[in-house]
């Protein structure tokens, strides 16, 4: 009896024994789960089999030396992959024009900026989290349904504001004012574009309403471009004379050579007035300075001004006189003066 009592008492001391230790190991793991960022994953949602379903998912991937930074790295990798999606999009061809290429191409810039960085990073669930020496994995995911969403609220948005600045552009009459319009619309349209291309890469298609919108105004600027130019007809002015009749036909020229002048009565545009002062010679230091003072004056075909534009133009020789107005000519021609005009040229020539 006494040595089956002994047996039992050693049995349990065993017992304790195996129970304190699974105690104590269960608390060390505890205790290094905690050290080694169990805290931080806390603060992620992990992913459910519904709210990344497979095929219809993006995944991304970061590594670094915290779970934070780790995570921040995979949500950028998604949005790398948002814009490689987009990319691909199929409405880039060789058959566009001019101007549709420039859209394009402003577009994919505007898409760029749009995926920099997820905007809805709160919909992104991590699929895996690994620790290893001090270095974290994180690979996140994002079903394209939830990734869609911020875009889907932008295209909206521009969508209100391309019909509000339609119904603007409508309401005008004046050229140049229809021009200034027609800009801002087209600026939101290659926006939409940008957000058409991202959502349709996730399997979010989108109605054509704003394409068939902007198909129609695009129609009628380009046949406002057609029709609106620069008109010219020469008066006899009290200030005329042999020389400065020449400079005003240069400076006809030099207009014409990067603008459409028609030389017919005004319809649809602007009417140009070239003035040039009596032209001035006199002894200079060097030899003979010879300047003439040219004057351009445009007004709308229904009389109303446009700009007025006045320059000096000056040559310089040790030639005769004759030598510096063939100089000043030359200057007429193709001198930096004319750089001047030209942003009220291009406003008014609808450029």
């Amino acid at each position: 009896m006494k040595s089956r009592l002994s047996l039992y008492i050693y049995s349990m001391k065993k017992l304790s024994l195996r129970l304190f230790l699974c105690l104590a190991v269960a608390c060390l793991c505890s205790c290094a789960g905690s050290k080694n960022g169990d805290s931080a994953e806390s603060e992620a949602v992990t992913v459910g089999a519904a709210e990344c379903p497979q095929g219809e998912s993006l995944y991304g991937s970061g590594l670094a030396g915290s779970y934070q930074t780790a995570l921040m790295l995979s949500q950028r990798d998604i949005a790398k992959q948002m814009d490689s999606l987009a990319n691909s999009s199929p409405d880039r061809n060789a058959g566009m024009n001019v101007e549709q290429r420039e859209m394009m191409e402003a577009s994919l810039a505007v898409q760029q900026q749009f995926l920099s960085r997820l905007e809805n990073p709160e919909n992104v669930r991590v699929d895996s989290s690994v620790e290893n020496a001090g270095k974290f994995t994180v690979t996140s995911c994002m079903a394209k349904a939830n990734a869609a969403i911020p875009f889907k609220k932008k295209y909206a948005a521009f969508g209100d504001s391309l019909e509000n600045l339609v119904k603007g552009l409508d309401g005008l009459e004046k050229p140049v004012e229809k021009n200034s319009a027609y800009k801002d619309v087209k600026n939101v349209y290659i926006r939409m574009m940008a957000l058409r291309r991202i959502l349709v890469s996730l399997g979010t298609p989108v109605d054509g309403a704003a394409d068939s919108l902007f198909a129609r105004v695009n129609r009628e600027h380009n046949a406002l471009l057609l029709s609106n130019s620069f008109f010219y007809k020469k008066q006899a002015l009290p200030s005329d004379t042999p020389d400065s009749d020449k400079i005003q036909m240069l400076v006809f020229s030099r207009i014409s050579r990067d603008y459409r002048v028609q030389q017919t009565e005004c319809k649809v545009g602007v009417k140009l007035l070239i003035d040039v002062f009596p032209v001035v010679c006199e002894t200079a230091n060097v030899g003979v300075a010879c300047s003439a003072d040219i004057h351009l004056k445009g007004e709308t075909c229904q009389g109303e001004q446009a700009f007025e534009l006045n320059s000096k133009v000056t040559a310089i020789g040790a030639g005769s006189e004759q030598e510096v107005m063939e100089s000043l000519g030359q200057e007429v021609s193709g001198g930096n003066w004319f750089d001047e005009w030209r942003n009220d040229l291009n406003k008014w020539s609808l450029k």
